[in-house]
């Protein structure tokens, strides 16, 4: 499945497709999500993406993080949900990825079909 946050603003922050197993997100320019904004922190939040579940957790920040209203120190995500960070607010979206084909594995050979195996004492490695 794939995750995406969409401001509810069109065009006050950026879509974000979250394809990571981390992201982090504040004003710093080594954050994943760098959204430049003074009520945004340094190191605000990090959003964490595990077992097809997406976390997101504050950071210490000084304005907080909200969840459909709601400040949290840290709660599961999903579709639908509302994330206040800072002034910005997105709306997490879920995809369902089209399913993967996978090969047939190869026919196994019958236990009586295997080839032979000599085995090697072990007191003569």
């Amino acid at each position: 499945m794939t995750f995406r946050l969409t401001p509810i603003v069109k065009g006050s922050g950026p879509t974000v497709v979250l394809q990571r197993p981390i992201y982090l997100v504040g004003r710093h320019p080594e954050c994943d999500l760098r959204l430049d904004l003074p009520k945004v922190s340094r190191r605000h939040c990090c959003i964490a993406l595990a077992y097809d579940r997406l976390i997101v957790r504050d950071l210490g920040s000084r304005n907080g993080l909200r969840v459909n209203g709601r400040e949290v120190v840290e709660t599961q995500l999903f579709r639908g949900d509302e994330v206040a960070i800072g002034p910005l607010i997105f709306r997490v979206e879920q995809d369902a990825d089209a399913p993967t084909k996978t090969p047939p594995s190869p026919a196994r050979p019958a236990a009586d079909q295997l080839p032979e195996i000599d085995l090697v004492p072990l007191d003569d490695v």
